[in-house]
């Protein structure tokens, strides 16, 4: 906000008679933008405001005229070594698509330069966002898709172009507030989900050393391997929410994982952009969570080894240069935080481990289970906020079971307490398999494990 710019009459309050409420406007990012600031209502204010209202104008002029002068230089020095037409694109064509890369590369540099000054001004130089890929990266789509015959994938190109200009080269990652924060989510995830305690002490570690530090926060690649119903999936979803990161989540136990993280081969015509692509460049942050889960089961392809991008995304130096192959776009994977489950690590190559920290986790105890099971009965009852919360002895009677077979088991008991009339849960809505035994019993006559 370095210039200001009156634009209404000041309005005077009375609890201030000696000040005015000015409507002023500041020269920002190539446009003038307004604000209300309650100033001296002296004549020396007003000659300052109208000199800085002078300034500001002539800024912006200066700024349009600056824009216009580098778009023709691009557009004269391209139309100059203009490269032969593509046999499969007709002359006029490629010259529309010529003009429209230059143009592009002119307003990408402009858009970078302004990101750029704002983000060093902003908290004395720890802004909250960090570049994720060289300002020029997002032509590379426009350039294929001039010389690409293939019309679904030259219009996939150009949608792709389109949502990266608009999101810019920086993205947002934890600021000191936001770290603060996490700190307070860490300690509440401890409470209902202390058999974590050893990742959790991992993470609030790093946390305090960016604090110190003063950057951004990175967390080492973490595996965690368990029985199965120990509740892995579930808490790295809840250490997501945690620290305020959008989570994007592949199993590997599914049929299309070969080119699930870095993309598919462009010369296919089905061809997609990989899960690290999606969750960096098209999304508004840096640093989401990955989540892999059951990465043990990859053993079950003989054809391809969908682990091996993993080789490179998580070492940090190699992770800082990463390329999409179906969009050609290479982009910084180095601030994702990598969570990856197993149930067995017989079935993980030892390269692989090498590149985490491995955390065992043990089923939770008897006290453990409860507090667990009304963590999840929290999270379930936030869906129907019309019904009662759930009495702890229907929690107890369902600590035994995983966090995802609680959570079908409630889902079910708030239906049948819904076709009955109720808008509480009682012992009967809950099902019997879930329970493991007869409905009639009492808590007391069950065990957790």
């Amino acid at each position: 906000m370095r210039k200001y710019i009156p634009r209404v009459p000041p309005s005077y309050d009375k609890k201030f008679p000696d000040f005015a409420l000015r409507d002023v406007e500041y020269f920002n990012d190539g446009a003038a933008r307004s604000f209300k600031l309650l100033l001296p209502a002296t004549e020396q204010v007003d000659q300052l405001l109208l000199q800085c209202a002078s300034d500001a104008r002539n800024r912006e002029a200066e700024f349009a005229e600056e824009r216009a002068r580098k778009i023709d230089e691009e557009r004269a020095a391209r139309h100059a070594s203009k490269p032969e037409p593509s046999p499969f694109i007709s002359p006029r064509k490629k010259d529309a698509d010529q003009y429209s890369v230059i143009d592009a590369r002119a307003e990408l540099r402009l858009q970078f330069d302004f990101q750029r000054e704002q983000a060093a001004d902003f908290e004395q130089g720890w802004s909250g966002k960090v570049q994720v890929y060289a300002w020029e990266e997002p032509v590379k789509l426009l350039a294929q898709a001039s010389s690409n015959p293939d019309r679904q994938l030259r219009d996939r190109d150009r949608v792709l172009f389109d949502q990266l200009k608009a999101l810019g080269a920086f993205r947002q990652v934890s600021r000191s507030q936001d770290l603060q924060l996490a700190l307070d989510g860490l300690k509440a995830l401890r409470d209902t989900q202390p058999h974590f305690g050893e990742v959790i002490d991992l993470i609030e570690g790093q946390v305090l050393l960016a604090l110190e530090l003063g950057q951004p926060l990175r967390i080492p690649p973490i595996l965690i391997a368990g029985a199965p119903g120990v509740g892995k999936t579930h808490f790295t979803l809840d250490l997501a929410r945690c620290l305020a990161r959008p989570i994007y989540r592949h199993s590997f136990d599914a049929a299309h994982t070969s080119d699930a993280l870095t993309g598919s081969d462009r010369h296919w015509a089905n061809t997609e952009v990989g899960l690290v692509f999606r969750g960096v460049c098209l999304g508004k942050r840096a640093d989401p969570v990955i989540l892999m889960d059951e990465i043990d089961k990859t053993s079950n392809y003989r054809s391809t080894n969908p682990l091996a991008p993993l080789h490179s995304l998580l070492e940090p130096v190699t992770a800082c240069a990463v390329v999409d192959i179906s969009s050609g776009i290479q982009f910084d994977a180095s601030h994702v935080l990598w969570v990856a489950t197993a149930n067995d690590l017989a079935g993980v190559p030892e390269p692989i481990q090498s590149r985490f920290r491995i955390f065992h986790i043990q089923s939770p105890s008897a006290e453990q289970a409860i507090v667990l099971a009304q963590n999840v009965a929290s999270a379930v009852h936030r869906r129907y906020p019309g019904f009662e919360a759930p009495p702890r002895r229907l929690i107890v009677l369902l600590a035994h079971a995983t966090p995802r077979e609680q959570i079908q088991a409630l889902e079910q008991a708030y239906a049948r307490a819904l076709v009955n009339g109720r808008r509480y849960l009682v012992h009967q809505d809950l099902p019997v398999d879930v329970l493991g035994g007869d409905p009639g019993e009492t808590s007391d006559d069950r065990c957790l494990h």
